[in-house]
């Protein structure tokens, strides 16, 4: 009586094709994941006006390494400039249409994307104005410090209004430490910008 070996011949069949897969799928190539640029920030300090004022407003922000971040300078260490808004002629927008809209604040934007432990201080200048020529009185600034990590959260929020062309408001100070946390403290009386003007002698 003779025996059947087909199903042991279909068995090691079956068994070198599964191997065969698995050294496929292992050899494979593998696609590089695109998921585009995530930014992480732990901190946004922003400083908005009203739209209708033609005033450029700058946003300041020293840090430990005492190297400012301004319209001038646009990064340094964890901090970096995301906008610069120069007022009027840059709130309005222009769409794909030719049609026009415009931005219901004028606003520059800073944020911390990092921790960097030490003290950090905050002030905004008029670099220049139109308005304050016109009668205006004074240009309205709202000034906030936002946490953005484990939730969103508002720190620290002023009010102040800039008078003059070149006048700089500190605003806020604040001591940051080691687990992210932000103790405020009373700014400094000289203007963060005097230390870093090209005009002083």
């Amino acid at each position: 009586m003779t025996v059947d070996r087909s199903p042991m011949w279909i068995g090691l069949a079956d068994l070198m094709l599964c191997i065969l897969s698995v050294v496929i799928v292992a050899v494979a190539p593998t696609k590089a994941k695109v998921d585009g640029v995530k930014p992480k920030a732990e901190f946004l300090i922003t400083a908005d006006w009203p739209v209708a004022l033609d005033s450029d407003v700058d946003l300041w922000l020293v840090g430990p390494d005492k190297k400012p971040v301004f319209y001038g300078a646009r990064e340094a260490g964890c901090a970096s400039l995301d906008r610069d808004s120069l007022g009027y002629s840059t709130s309005e927008i222009t769409l794909a249409d030719g049609s026009t809209a415009q931005s219901e604040s004028n606003k520059e934007t800073t944020t911390i994307r990092c921790i960097a432990p030490g003290h950090y201080d905050v002030g905004v200048n008029l670099y220049s104005d139109r308005e304050l020529a016109k009668g205006k009185a004074s240009i309205p600034v709202r000034v906030e410090i936002t946490g953005l990590n484990p939730q969103v959260t508002t720190l620290f929020a002023k009010d102040v209004a800039l008078e003059n062309v070149g006048q700089t408001i500190n605003v806020a100070s604040f001591d940051l430490t080691l687990d992210g946390q932000i103790k405020l403290v009373d700014p400094p009386l000289e203007p963060i910008t005097d230390a870093y003007r090209k005009d002083k002698p």
